[in-house]
């Protein structure tokens, strides 16, 4: 599916308004948060706030603060966020993992958590703008070791410029540019493109909102890409966590409890609870339209400039109305 400026307008006007609804946006920081750390990059209004129990960096779009990354301080090894937990999932379908790939840094949470959870794991963790990998590195407790890779990338070239030969066993996909995941990261181009990076079991893991007009289109696109999928509940947000599968041998719930039980001690909360948050009603329109992308073949590059590139005033398409 190709889009016009204008639908893609009203999709991600519409995305955005609800997109990070379980991060608590907010007009202004909290009173007892003062900032720490602050910069205007060319893809990011980025503030680095801190309370005495949590330090958080913020994107800012017209005004308002969207939570990108939390660390609790007073456990700094945790995931605060419930949709972090959720996305664990992942390890519910491929519960053994070797090689991980995290599109979409922020505060390096998810990365940072799972890297001091699986010994010998190795992390590439990409984003798009340089300034949040420093300040991820300054402020979010980035290990300092060389199997912990970050990479200031567009997540979608970084794949494709990788190696022929390199694979990962999990990729996680949770890159926002402000509000909104730019387009040239949600297609079948792309989740094609991931797919032939994983090794035979490998799963991608995506952060995905279920309240927004993109997510029937988001669901049917990787279904048109992978064997096998599952999607789940967060505790208390509109987020699902959709984990997309090499592996065409679908997976039931005993399975995902077994794996749950294999991997519950690496992990700090409810594994258990989470398997049961795994749901086979179908909440998005099957015919929606797969998503693909909007750029001539080969020219990924300028398509990704393209995406990624910050606007500002009426005419930008990704503004907030």
């Amino acid at each position: 599916m190709h889009l016009g400026p204008t639908t893609r307008r009203r999709w991600i006007v519409g995305a955005g308004a609800t997109a990070l609804a379980g991060l608590a946006p907010r007009r202004a920081l909290a009173d007892d948060e003062r900032i720490i750390d602050e910069v205007k990059s060319p893809y990011n209004h980025i503030v680095i706030a801190e309370s005495d129990d949590f330090r958080t960096m913020y994107f800012v779009v017209d005004g308002t603060h969207y939570i990108e990354s939390r660390l609790d301080r007073r456990r700094p090894q945790a995931l605060d966020l419930d949709y972090t937990r959720t996305m664990m999932a992942g390890f519910l379908v491929r519960p053994q993992i070797r090689r991980l790939l995290m599109i979409g840094m922020g505060g390096g949470t998810l990365s940072n958590y799972l890297f001091r959870a699986i010994p010998g794991l190795e992390v590439d963790a990409v984003d798009i703008d340089a300034e949040v990998v420093r300040l991820a590195r300054k402020h979010f407790e980035v290990p300092d070791d060389p199997r912990y890779r970050t990479h200031a990338a567009d997540g979608r070239l970084f794949v494709d410029q990788a190696p022929a030969a390199q694979r990962w066993d999990m990729i996680i996909l949770d890159a926002f540019r402000g509000v909104f995941v730019p387009f040239h990261l949600k297609t079948r181009e792309y989740y094609t493109s991931l797919l032939a990076r994983l090794d035979p079991n490998g799963v991608v893991v995506a952060n995905l909102h279920n309240a927004t007009p993109m997510y029937p289109h988001d669901r049917v696109t990787f279904e048109a890409v992978f064997p096998t999928g599952y999607a789940f509940l967060a505790e208390s947000s509109r987020q699902t966590t959709y984990v997309a599968s090499a592996s065409a041998q679908p997976l039931g719930a005993y399975e995902l409890r077994a794996n749950a039980r294999a991997v519950r001690d690496r992990f700090d909360f409810d594994v258990l609870g989470l398997a049961a948050r795994w749901y086979l009603g179908r909440d998005y329109d099957p015919e929606a339209a797969v998503l693909r992308d909007d750029f001539p073949e080969g020219a990924t590059p300028k398509g990704a400039e393209r995406h990624n590139v910050r606007c500002d005033g009426d005419d930008c398409p990704y503004r907030m109305r």
